[in-house]
This record gives structure tokens, sequence and C-alpha cells, in this order.
């Protein structure tokens, strides 16, 4: 006999990493809440269903694979949740486990092959049999409140990261805005620059270096203008003009620019001091209404790509399936090395030439396969000065050891640490590679 005699109603997703499936059973209405953010992983059964978000598209796929059919069993691990669950004759089972950013769940068939997943999820669902254990009603009506309050607690940390995120960002540009008054303050200093170079055209020597003169001051001083050999002095002072122009056009509206991050700051601050033990939903509520994405990075980019955003990146797949990113160009490597990629990914580049950033996005504490580091570092030769080397040295390193000096030329990194691996270009592998690209905008 089955334990739950339960027929599920209705699946909703109230909440990131928050699932919610109403369920009948013994002539009574409940509601099975499946926790997997991060850091979280519960199963609860509660009276009243949660209220949020509306249907997402991949939730209505699940609804209508879900809804109508019979609870047979609820198991739980320490990594993920499995409800099996059969319907018009049909057994399947929906797993979920806490991944980042917001936990994932995949549909599947008895056998394991994937009918549906979340979006983000990985490829394959977790593997968990033997370490699965069945959960009775009674357990999970005793868990219901804690699931939920281990929700809203998660959730509420993901906000407030999400907020002080948001307020690095603003302070960042507060302090380029404050930088772009300080070199406007030099507009006047430039203007004359470019005046005395056309009033002395005649004293300046052909391609000279620098000429000084006295400045127009109320009390004149000495004053050395560097100057272009390469240019003109007429071409050099017209930059200065321009240049002169440029910074006081800044400087007009420089002021109500930091004036409007200084009072969004500010709001953000008092925002987060009166929303103190407040519940995720008026938090959430209050940081939107305040221009704060709520979403995390991770589910930004991923949800950017689907709605056809240009990525900095082309995404080819390994033979063992694994995601190889390849940078489009110089700007475009620094975008995917510092932004995209992750302290934990793999970074590699055609060693002494100019190329391509290349990306392997990893799990952390994941190694990489022998098989995508060669397929990796095949495109990462390829996609370089060397393209049509037979052999090609390539460095590789965690991303963490990739760094940015300051004022370095736009796709130039240094790296703390690497390895060397000598690829040899196979041209069937890099024909599979090619063929094998995942077609996304450019």
């Amino acid at each position: 006999m089955n334990p739950w005699n339960a027929k599920l109603a209705r699946v909703d997703q109230p909440e990131p990493g928050l699932l919610s499936l109403s369920i009948r059973t013994e002539g009574r209405n409940e509601v099975l809440v499946l926790v997997a953010l991060p850091g979280a992983l519960c199963l609860g059964i509660v009276d009243e269903r949660p209220r949020g978000a509306s249907a997402s598209p991949a939730l209505t796929q699940l609804r209508r694979h879900l809804e109508g059919a019979r609870v047979d069993t609820v198991e739980t691990s320490r990594r993920a949740a499995r409800l099996w669950v059969t319907r018009a004759g049909v057994t399947r089972f929906l797993i979920a486990a806490p991944s980042k950013p917001y936990g994932a769940w995949w549909l599947c068939e008895t056998n394991g092959s994937v009918v549906l997943r979340s979006p983000g999820a990985a490829a394959t669902a977790p593997d968990e049999d033997g370490h699965l254990e069945s959960r009775s009603r009674a357990e999970l009506r005793a868990a219901g409140a804690a699931a939920l309050e281990a929700h809203r607690s998660l959730r509420r940390e993901q906000l407030e990261r999400a907020l002080l995120r948001h307020l690095k960002r603003l302070g960042k540009k507060r302090d380029a805005i404050r930088e772009d008054l300080e070199r406007a303050a030099t507009a006047d200093e430039l203007h004359q620059r470019a005046s005395l170079i056309l009033a002395h055209l005649s004293e300046i020597p052909a391609n000279a270096s620098s000429f000084e003169t006295q400045s127009w001051d109320a009390e004149p001083r000495p004053i050395r203008i560097e100057l272009d050999p390469r240019k003109s002095p007429t071409e050099t002072a017209q930059e200065l003009f321009k240049k002169s122009k440029r910074l006081r056009r800044g400087l007009e509206v420089a002021p109500n620019r930091l004036a409007a991050v200084e009072q969004q700051i500010a709001e953000l601050h008092r925002a987060r001091a009166e929303l103190q033990g407040s519940s995720a939903e008026e938090l959430t509520a209050r940081l939107r209404a305040l221009g704060v994405s709520t979403t995390a990075p991770i589910e930004r980019e991923r949800k950017r790509r689907q709605a056809g955003v240009r990525l900095p990146y082309r995404e080819f797949r390994s033979g063992d399936a694994s995601a190889v990113l390849v940078g489009r160009g110089a700007a475009d490597n620094d975008r995917l090395t510092l932004r995209v990629a992750r302290p934990h990914d793999l970074w590699l580049h055609a060693r002494g030439v100019t190329g391509a950033h290349v990306v392997v996005p990893l799990s952390k504490g994941q190694p990489c396969s022998a098989e995508t580091l060669v397929d990796a570092a095949t495109l990462a030769a390829h996609f370089s000065d060397l393209r049509g080397e037979a052999i090609v040295d390539v460095l590789y390193t965690p991303r963490r050891f990739v760094h940015k000096r300051k004022g370095s030329p736009v796709g130039s990194v240094t790296l703390g640490s690497e390895k060397v691996i000598a690829v040899r270009v196979e041209i069937e592998r890099l024909k599979r590679l090619l063929e094998n690209e995942q077609k996304s905008p450019a």
C-alpha cells in the first residue's frame, strides 16, 4: 500500500530556491515545500501555500508532467531530495539539489534520463542512489515551519549580498565621477597650453618634443609644453582644445551625476537600516523599487544569454560535453576573464603570442579532465597567432592566478602561477570542436 496516498494538485515556485507542491491526501489539502538554496536542503509540509512569483516557462512545463500525479515516495539525502510520482501509469522522479545560485531540479525517467530541468541546471541529475532515505508525512510535517524559515533566512542573506554588491558598484561609480571632476579642473590649463602653442608656432622647431614659454597668468610663470614629434604643433593644439572642451562639458554634468549617486547610496543605506529584521519578500520589493537587481550575477548572465544579448565569448563543447569559452577579441578577453570566469575556473592562453583567452567553467574543487584540457588547449592554439602550427605551447592556470595590472593594454594580463601543455593540434579534434560550437548572439 502506498503510505502517502496523496495526489499532486499544483506545482509552484513562489521564490527562488523554493518549490511548493500542493497535495491532496486523506481528505485534506497540504503543501510539500522543497528548499534547495545553497547552504540549505530542506523538505517539509505546511498548511498554506506560499505566495510569490507567477509560473516561469520551465515551471509551466513541469506542471504539465506532475499535476494530477500520485505521490509514491519522498526521499532525502545530505545533497538531494527526490520525489517519486506516477501519472497515467508512467513513473518518474523529481530530484532537487542546492546548487548555486538558487538550486536546481530535474524531472527524470526511472533510468535517470532527464525529461526536463530547471534553467541553468547541469545536463545530468545528481546520482544519489544508495544515499537517499524515505521520509514519512509525520516527519515532514514536523519539519515544515523550519524549512520555510531556513528559506527565508538564506534568501534574505542573498538579498543583503545583492544590496552590498550594488552599494559597491555605486561606490566605484562615485569615485570615478570624482576623478572626472579632478580631471575636468585641468580644462583651463589645457586650453591655455593649446593657445600658447598657436601663439608661438613660428618659434617651435620642427619635430620638437617640447618647448618652454611663459604662462598668461596675472603673474607669469615658466611653463613647459610637451609636443608629439609625429604631429605638427597645430594638430597638437587642436587636440588640446578638443580635450579641454570635452572636460568642460563633463564639468557641467558631473556635479549632478555625483549628487544623484550619493543620494542613491544614502537611500540604500537608509533602506538597509530600516529593513533589518524584515521578511525577504519586503526586502525584495524595496530593493527593486530602488533599482537594485535581486538576481544573482550568474543568473543574470544566463538570462542575458537567453535574451539574445551579445556575449564576450564563443562557447564550444569538449569531448566529455564540458563547456569551453573562447574570447571573441581583446576587450572581450578582459570581460571573459575578469567578469565571467570564476576564481576556480581553468584559464588558458597560447604562450608568448597574441590570442584568445580560453576558460573552462568548473565547479569548486572539480578537476579538469584530461580530455577537456587538451580540447581547450587546442582551441587556445587555434585562436592565436600560432594558428596552423603543429605543436603549440599553451599556458593554463586557475583563474584566481590571472591578474590585470592597472594601465595595462586591453586583453593583457599577468599570471601569478602557470603550467604549460605542449598540445599537438589534431585536425580531426579541431574539426569536432568547431562543429560543436554552441550558437549564441555575436
